[in-house]
């Protein structure tokens, strides 16, 4: 009989990491031959800390992102989310932990257009059903970010700016212990960067962890950040945000 590997304690849960990555590996079919996206990548990502993924384009990053996420499987290695090992789960089990455990902001944003603000923010509540106490959620989230008078409007026809807070207040919806976000600053102008900055640092100030793909100076060199850098699917480190100031 194969060892059955207990769950984690409450008290073992609390102290974990809210994401650990452990020897995860990539790969995918690449016409008759199978390529490595990614190769033995391991970090973690403490609660009250904010990690920058940085590498060149096709290092891997948004792969290691939707890993993390719960949206890919790895080859091989593992990824923990507070403590629980998620990878070979079945799917619809992994679904329901990256709803509640993960609050991704992809670097398109995947809003629905035709749908309200409020409505996007709601649309993790949907498998289950949305409360009243969800939709006040929902409203004191779009009140945080400044968007609540458009609450009741559709998306198409918000700024850019306006959109990306909606999508940010939809994955903090359930209080995630961590928040992924893939490029958050590509699409914005210096007044939204430095706006996205400032509720970083307050989302990383409540405790939770949260793990930004960026290459923006600006959300690279927060105070406290710690950078990861990938080349070519490896981890290959990288100094600290400090470090390059002095440079």
């Amino acid at each position: 009989m194969p060892d059955v590997v207990p769950a984690p304690s409450a008290l073992e849960a609390a102290n974990a990491p809210a994401v650990r990555v452990v020897g995860v590996s990539k790969r995918v079919r690449d016409g008759e031959s199978r390529r490595a996206v990614l190769s033995d990548v391991s970090f973690e990502v403490a609660r009250g800390e904010l990690v920058v993924l940085r590498g060149p384009s096709g290092s891997g990053k948004s792969t290691l992102l939707a890993i993390v996420g719960g949206m890919l499987s790895p080859t091989s290695g593992e990824v923990y989310l507070d403590g629980e090992a998620t990878s070979r789960l079945r799917e619809a089990h992994r679904a329901d932990v990256r709803r509640k455990k993960v609050g991704f902001v992809f670097q398109d944003l995947q809003l629905l257009d035709a749908m309200t603000a409020i409505d996007n923010v709601l649309l993790p509540r949907v498998p289950e059903g949305i409360r009243r106490e969800d939709e006040a959620r929902a409203l004191t989230l779009l009140t945080r970010f400044g968007v609540e008078r458009s609450a009741h409007t559709p998306v198409r026809s918000l700024s850019g700016g306006e959109r990306q807070r909606v999508a940010l207040a939809r994955a903090l919806l359930f209080d995630p212990p961590l928040v992924v976000m893939d490029e958050p600053t590509a699409h914005l102008d210096d007044a939204r960067t430095h706006a996205l900055a400032t509720e970083l640092s307050a989302i990383v100030g409540e405790g939770r962890a949260v793990l930004v793909a960026s290459h923006d100076a600006r959300i690279v060199g927060l105070p406290g950040a710690r950078v990861v850098t990938l080349e070519d699917g490896r981890v290959v480190g990288g100094p600290s945000p400090e470090a390059e100031a002095r440079a």
